[in-house]
């Protein structure tokens, strides 16, 4: 199945968008309502995820077509997402296959469970929209070496002192979007220059699942 295309924007009059830089995608991403951002914010932010498109173009001859969000590759495996915002059920459903599609519906409840975050991930992909422009090859490894033990994006920047301490701060921050570093504050607390982070093991999630 070749990758879907996003299909054009269509905003009510009321309607507010927003707009915002996506890494994975290296363009502009754009969405009529809180609840596609916040999706949004976990695809970019979960590693698992190497590819996305935002309100996808359905596959000729697969009928009837439903209300779809995104398309994702995840693990490798091309998934469906339908945002259900007024749905009450707090899981993460699946509909019947369309055409052998299977559907993946999230609710608002779901999204709302994650609300920290996403938050947060909302606050750090801004990092990442300047990082083409920053060379943070030379900072990757040496990175990923001093968070060998959990310690804090404060301890990072302190220990490369000599180093600008946002260009510190982008590479943390790139790393854990690569999956290569984690960090379960992000999860459970607002993100400060106290967040903990460690290297990723096998022992160690990279995204609520």
């Amino acid at each position: 199945m070749h990758e879907p295309s996003a299909l054009p924007l269509h905003r009510l009059p009321k309607q507010t968008l927003h707009h915002t830089w996506a890494p994975k995608l290296s363009r502009t991403v754009a969405f009529t309502g809180r609840g596609q951002l916040h999706l949004w914010a976990m695809l970019e932010a979960n590693p698992a995820v190497t590819r996305y498109c935002e309100r996808p173009s359905w596959p000729e001859g697969c009928e009837p077509r439903p209300s779809i969000d995104f398309w994702a590759l995840r693990d490798g495996t091309p998934v469906w997402l339908s945002l259900q915002e007024a749905t009450p059920p707090d899981t993460v459903e699946e509909s019947p296959p369309t055409s052998g599609i299977v559907v993946q519906t999230i609710t608002a409840r779901e999204l709302d469970r994650h609300r920290v975050w996403i938050q947060n991930w909302l606050s750090l992909l801004p990092y990442l929209g300047t990082a083409s422009s920053l060379n943070l090859d030379t900072m990757r490894a040496p990175v990923i070496e001093f968070f060998a033990r959990e310690a804090s994006f404060d301890a990072a920047e302190r220990h490369f002192a000599n180093i600008d301490p946002v260009l510190v701060r982008t590479a943390v921050i790139s790393e854990l979007h690569r999956g290569r570093l984690v960090s379960d504050d992000l999860i459970a607390r607002l993100w400060d220059r106290h967040t903990r982070v460690v290297r990723a093991s096998h022992r160690t999630h990279h995204a609520p699942q």
